[in-house]
């Protein structure tokens, strides 16, 4: 178990390493290109593109598994907090259930999409040239495939935690 949870960190940390790159490269891209634009009257043809198709992507989905972790997302702990017992153990199950689903969904149609868009080659036009982006179809499923995993170890976790303690 705690090598998966080693792993599991290692696997985070890849993703918020990608990401940080990718907010740091769009920074100086459209930096670069608001100075260039501004003083020099010569845009980087193919900013926007880049960022939209390229960068936002690798910013968002490769971070979700330790934006899950980090506890920044809403919970409901005071509401539920006042709630009788079995009503917290009934909620906190029915809770990671309609996570799991809800994951197991969005990795599977995510996984449908870059199918689609591998198979079709998508490519965007930047300055007279295709450049492919089906590559980077494949970092959505991974970032939703990557929190279903935190999910399902954090339950398992819960589990063998429970009965170590019975």
């Amino acid at each position: 178990m705690e090598r998966l949870e080693r792993w599991t960190k290692k696997m985070e940390f890849f993703g918020m390493v990608v990401s940080g790159l990718s907010i740091a490269t769009m920074m100086l891209l459209i930096m670069t290109d608001v100075v260039m634009r501004n003083f020099l009257d010569s845009p980087i043809t193919g900013t926007y593109e880049l960022v939209q198709y390229f960068l936002m992507p690798l910013a968002v989905f490769p971070a979700l598994a330790y934006t899950y972790t980090s506890g920044v997302l809403p919970r409901l702990g005071e509401l539920v907090s006042k709630m009788p017992g079995k009503f917290q153990i009934f909620n906190k199950n029915m809770i990671i259930v309609i996570e799991i689903v809800i994951f197991v969904l969005l990795t599977l149609y995510g996984m449908k999409f870059a199918q689609a868009g591998i198979a079709d080659r998508m490519a965007i036009p930047v300055s007279g040239n295709l450049i492919p982006v089906y590559p980077v179809y494949v970092v959505v499923p991974l970032g939703f495939l990557s929190v279903l995993w935190v999910i399902i170890l954090e339950r398992v976790k819960g589990l063998v935690g429970n009965k170590e303690t019975a």
